[in-house]
């Protein structure tokens, strides 16, 4: 596990190879056991290691055998053992006994049309050709591991975080084009960052540099390698479904666990967190340390309590952190610099400040995510069939019902505190979706628009020039129509799950993952998304997904896990900002986002953004997620010096 940077000059002139220097010191949190650097001229790289196999001998860069390949990577291969074993039979020698070196050789092989196929891991990885004057930079299947780039004056520049192309020379300024993109989700879909000049290298993508041309070339697309036939869905009984989810699982769980140094778990009080600790407990033997955050408040975002009963079951070392209103703002702060791009989600604050912890003892932890999106936990797997049903069914009469929803919509803040009344703002969204084209309605569920933002915010709130910005460009409703028509399937409940996949975790939860924790050294680990259990997952007809939540996976856990674990209703993992931001942090939120110098008040209308502030912190009208997502922006412009564009 690494940062890597690096910057190639496809001019073929010489790059300055202190830049890259200082990009590998940017990101020294993601690899403080040493460093490594290539130097060829026109192509320089780097890396920091975080040692975790094949400790003492697999320092980067990696070569092949004659050095005319050169590669530094971020990640694991967890099947490499197998690979090695494989790529000796076929004549390769390999001096390592890492899982890195298994790349090179794989490119040597197969080409970048077909290494990809043998992998099961998450990785972003730049590898350069010296022959071909060629590199390649690619991110694993579902991009568990990031990798930014940009090009300037000729220059190509990567990293796995945008802190090191700023450190490398790249100006920090604003990307307005996708700013109201930002404020409709709290986060970005696509391959476009806030940052101008800056792209996220998509999930299951290679960009291949050469003679003097950038491509990119897709090689996985959920569920499956890009080019494989379509997989029939499974028809088998529900016995066998969920027998061979149990077997894929564990084996997974079982790859998950190579590793030279001790591992630990992040346990919520949930499933799948549960799931992967009875598999660790099986496989590993003896006592597991899991790791787990809770509050304060009196609320009922905390794990606490389900996490120690699931803890003691399995007699596993258990560890919490419990955290204040105060110390949850501390985090925010440094939240805000790891993460790069604006992310309004206020647990992976959280999961932050557990990270301090855990990576105070380990270097590996394995987690829950991926339970709920492989197995359809989340209320958008519902939403999305039963959208299509009611445009099917109620369409014309929705169309009829828009208007007058319309002129309603300015009152749901209001709305809120009423009883009765308060249900209409999550409910008339729904109606009002089913209105719309279908990539238009189902942009508005992901979104929770009409909910956090809507068309009525946005006119009110937004200043002429992001109106214009927002208008000219519409990023967020041509890119999320693109992943809709790549997400399609003929079965809705698969089409739901593709949808979820290729917004939320992509543009989401996978980065929060990461960025939390490399921020203090520490590798997170996702079982549920090797790719052979994807593919299986994306198999199961949603006649059987869907039938409770988590059907599949609660069955295939019944021999292994509680009663009360698997009857424990599902629960997000939250926050309690809604208590924090009315009590202990209402006064320093105001004040920043009040302030006549706010850097976001450039880009609003300050009568409007004074009135949804009065509305919010007076309790007229609270709009929590907006504020939120106000602040994390005019955190992230100062934090970062961000120019206007």
């Amino acid at each position: 596990m690494c940062g890597i940077a690096g910057i190639v000059d496809q001019r073929g002139e010489r790059v300055e190879f202190a830049r890259v220097r200082a990009m590998c010191d940017a990101i020294r949190h993601r690899g403080p056991d040493g460093d490594g650097f290539y130097d060829h001229g026109s192509a320089s790289l780097g890396m920091r290691r975080l040692s975790i196999i094949d400790i003492d001998g697999s320092d980067q860069p990696l070569y092949n055998e004659d050095r005319s390949i050169a590669m530094v990577f971020n990640g694991e291969i967890y099947n490499y053992r197998e690979l090695r074993a494989e790529l000796v039979k076929q004549g390769h020698h390999l001096t390592t006994e890492g899982d890195g070196e298994t790349l090179i050789h794989l490119y040597e092989q197969y080409g970048v049309d077909g290494m990809f196929r043998h992998l099961r891991g998450m990785y972003a990885f730049a590898l350069f050709d010296v022959a071909r004057q060629r590199l390649v930079l690619a991110v694993d299947h579902i991009g568990i591991k990031p990798l930014y780039y940009a090009e300037q004056n000729g220059f190509l520049y990567f990293s796995s975080e945008v802190k090191a192309l700023i450190a490398g020379g790249i100006l920090p300024r604003l990307n307005p084009a996708v700013l109201d993109t930002y404020f409709s989700f709290g986060f970005m879909i696509g391959q476009e960052t806030l940052f101008g000049g800056v792209k996220r290298l998509m999930p299951g993508h290679a960009l291949i540099a050469e003679n003097d041309t950038i491509r990119l070339q897709r090689y996985w697309d959920f569920p499956d390698y890009a080019g494989a036939p379509p997989a029939p869905p499974d028809t088998r009984s529900d016995a066998a479904i969920i027998q061979e989810a149990r077997e894929r699982l564990t084996e997974s769980v079982r790859l998950h666990l190579r590793a030279d140094v001790p591992l630990g778990l992040f346990l919520s009080g949930g499933v799948d967190s549960a799931a992967v600790l009875a598999m660790m407990s099986a496989e590993a033997g003896g006592c597991v340390n899991t790791y787990t955050i809770g509050y304060t408040a009196d609320t009922p975002d905390n794990e606490l309590d389900a996490a120690r009963r699931i803890a003691a079951h399995f007699g596993a070392d258990h560890h919490e952190r419990v955290i204040t209103a105060a110390e949850w703002w501390a985090g925010f702060e440094r939240y805000v610099y790891h993460h790069d791009e604006p992310n309004a989600n206020s647990s992976a604050v959280s999961l932050l400040l557990l990270a301090e912890l855990t990576g105070s003892q380990l270097k590996v932890v394995l987690t829950g995510l991926g339970g709920d999106e492989l197995f359809s936990g989340y209320a958008n797997h519902r939403a999305i069939p039963a959208l299509i049903d009611r445009q099917t069914r109620y369409g014309i009469f929705a169309r009829a019902a828009a208007p007058i929803i319309d002129r309603i919509e300015p009152l749901y803040p209001a709305l809120k505190r009423y009883r009765g009344l308060g249900a209409l703002p999550t409910y008339l969204p729904r109606v009002r979706a089913a209105a719309a084209p279908l990539p238009d309605a189902i942009r508005r569920i992901q979104s929770f628009d009409g909910l956090v933002f809507s068309d009525t915010l946005r006119r009110r709130l937004y200043a002429p020039a992001l109106i214009e910005a927002w208008q000219a460009n519409c990023h967020k409703e041509t890119t999320f129509a693109e992943i809709v028509t790549r997400s399609q399937r003929e079965d809705a409940d698969q089409f739901a799950q593709a949808v979820v996949i290729n917004t939320w975790l992509h543009g989401n939860a996978l980065l929060n993952g990461d960025k939390v924790t490399m921020a203090h050294s520490l590798e997170a680990r996702i079982p549920f998304f090797d790719p052979d259990l994807l593919r299986f997952a994306a198999r199961i007809p949603g006649s059987v997904r869907m039938r409770e939540n988590k059907y599949v996976l609660r069955e295939a856990m019944r021999p292994m896990l509680p009663a009360f674990a698997l009857e424990r209703r599902k629960q997000p993992f939250s926050t309690p900002i809604l208590q924090w931001f009315a009590g202990e942090l209402s006064e320093r939120i105001e004040s920043t986002l009040r302030d006549p110098s706010a850097w976001v008040r450039g880009w609003l209308n300050p009568v409007a953004l004074d009135a949804l502030l009065d509305g919010h912190f007076s309790g007229r009208a609270p709009q929590v997620e907006v504020v939120f997502r106000l602040l994390n922006l005019e955190l992230w412009a100062r934090r970062f010096g961000i120019t206007m564009g």
